[in-house]
């Protein structure tokens, strides 16, 4: 997806001294085009990978000492802050660091990365809603297990807005949506990939997956009983028929009940071997019925009227036979605004024409797979600047 670039004046070639594996990065970093690569305070987690940059001429802002000392650090950049897009990108990336480093028991500094990642998202959110919630809605790759918890953050973080969680709550709900599935990772991509029934061996592992990802933050000192209960209980159900312990109703921990939803949610956007993806609309309505049953009413209901039935980035035909995508929540939950990608005669639309979904030539008929029409995506995040 392209990203914007900044602007070059001001800024320096990358040298040796100012990167250390590690150790987050005093002042962002940009490739040669000034696309952003690292943000600020992102890490470089190995050799290999400084070796990377410093052989990509990659460019940082001249105000950067070398070294990154804290009073250079905090001078004021003159490049451009990063667009929700980008800001969105890198947390897929910081997410997919951090998985790697606790399933490898290298992992310290949670608690930090993890409050780090929700500023980075709150600020996203403060910028643009409707942009943070598209840069997800548009990467919907089922083999990203880190873009997808970056997806369930940014949702339970969006949604935490609304319930008016306490500072405690919402920096547990964020760290249990960052990192709740963390112990599936390794098995993921083979369970999407697969047609055939789960193994014994697999299913015991899915099962068992709550339990051990919560192992593995305790291993990387989180200490927060309702980050740790979030992630252990994320699969419960309200009809006990959930994992690893079949709670049942008020048994459930609220947290885990909002990231429960939103796992479904998530889960059932991105496609399988097995089936399509389920567009956002079907899958809001899947979640919708069984609202009092296995998922808890009131905030299934919250999370498809805060969202609407077409979330920003979904791609939607029109009763005029064009093909949009859904820049802005509307008014209401069904007529969000839309963007022409693709006129009615089926070219590209060589100029953005926004739609108001109300009237009668421009509602919306139905959801589009972004698989169709691959073509329409590139540059498409340029929409919301």
């Amino acid at each position: 997806m392209a990203q914007t670039s900044v602007n070059l004046a001001g800024m320096r070639p990358l040298r040796q001294g100012d990167l250390q594996v590690g150790k987050p990065l005093a002042c962002a970093i940009y490739d040669r085009h000034g696309i952003l690569l690292l943000q600020r305070g992102g890490v470089v987690e190995n050799e290999n990978q400084l070796e990377t940059l410093l052989e990509r001429d990659c460019l940082i802002a001249s105000a950067c000492a070398a070294g990154g000392n804290d009073a250079q650090a905090d001078a004021p950049a003159p490049c451009a802050p990063p667009t929700p897009f980008e800001a969105m990108d890198q947390l897929q990336r910081d997410v997919g660091q951090m998985h790697r480093r606790l399933l490898a028991g290298s992992a310290s500094g949670i608690g930090k990365q993890v409050a780090q990642m929700a500023a980075s998202i709150d600020d996203a959110l403060a910028r643009d809603t409707d942009a943070a919630l598209a840069s997800m809605q548009l990467q919907l790759d089922p083999n990203d297990h880190a873009a997808r918890q970056a997806h369930a953050a940014i949702i339970c973080v969006f949604a935490a807005r609304t319930l008016h969680l306490d500072a405690d709550a919402l920096t547990a709900l964020t760290g249990a949506a960052l990192t709740y599935d963390v112990a599936l990772g390794p098995l993921a991509t083979q369970l999407n990939s697969q047609s055939e029934r789960l193994s014994a061996d697999q299913l015991d592992q899915v099962r068992a997956h709550p339990e051990a990802s919560r192992r593995m933050l305790e291993a990387a000192s989180v200490d927060d009983p309702l980050w740790l209960e979030a992630v252990l209980h994320h699969h419960e159900r309200l009809d006990g028929s959930g994992y690893p312990h079949g709670l049942r109703g008020d048994g459930i921990p609220h947290l885990a009940r909002l990231l429960g939803i939103v796992d479904i949610y998530t889960a059932m956007l991105r496609p399988r071997t097995y089936r399509d993806a389920v567009p956002a609309r079907m899958a809001l309505r899947n979640i919708f019925l069984e609202r009092g049953k296995q998922v808890d009413e009131a905030l299934a209901t919250l999370l498809i009227k805060e969202l609407g039935v077409y979330p920003p980035g979904t791609l939607v035909r029109l009763a005029n036979d064009e093909i949009g995508v859904v820049l802005h929540r509307g008014g209401d939950a069904a007529h969000p605004q839309v963007s022409r990608l693709m006129t009615a005669e089926g070219y590209r639309a060589s100029v953005a024409v926004v739609r108001d979904t109300h009237a009668a030539e421009f509602q919306i008929v139905d959801s589009v797979p972004h698989g169709r029409y691959p073509g329409l995506l590139p540059n498409i995040a340029a929409l919301w600047n």
